[in-house]
């Protein structure tokens, strides 16, 4: 349970954000600042702003919805005191207008992770994710899905 929970934070970790809506700026560039609010509020362990990046019929592979994935998400911010992330955005594929898929590594350690050189003495865990992004007024994770990975994939 203690790595489902740690997929769980890194999942939060990467949906959190807010979406820009400047037509100046383009849907990957969005997604990616998406992301990077994201992950800033996983590291603050802000539950509430990553709920609010969640779609509402939001769904994962564990079968889990919004509501089931916050509750676990406070319960291991409330475990987890410190939480960094380092993030390596593979592709974001855009679908549609208002749709998109994202695929990342994630990197979840208990200390900074400056580089991908410093994961291997910081025993971090890492993950791949697939994340299914839709747009209303701003993006929003619809679908998630996750696996381990290993640090071959981040570099």
């Amino acid at each position: 349970m203690k790595s489902f929970s740690q997929v769980l934070c890194l999942l939060w970790v990467v949906i959190l954000t807010q979406s820009c809506s400047d037509s100046d700026i383009s849907p990957q560039d969005e997604i990616r600042a998406y992301i990077d609010s994201g992950v800033k509020a996983a590291e603050s362990r802000n539950t509430d702003a990553l709920a609010e990046l969640m779609h509402g019929d939001y769904s994962d592979q564990k079968s889990y919805n919004k509501k089931q994935l916050t509750g676990l998400l406070r319960g291991y911010f409330f475990r987890h005191k410190n939480i960094h992330l380092f993030t390596k955005i593979d592709a974001i594929e855009l679908l549609t207008e208002n749709e998109a898929i994202v695929r990342m590594h994630v990197a979840m350690a208990g200390s900074a992770i400056s580089d991908v050189d410093a994961l291997s003495s910081l025993r971090a865990r890492i993950y791949r994710f697939e994340l299914q992004l839709t747009r209303q007024d701003e993006w929003l994770l619809r679908h998630a899905f996750w696996e381990p990975a290993s640090m071959n994939n981040l570099k």
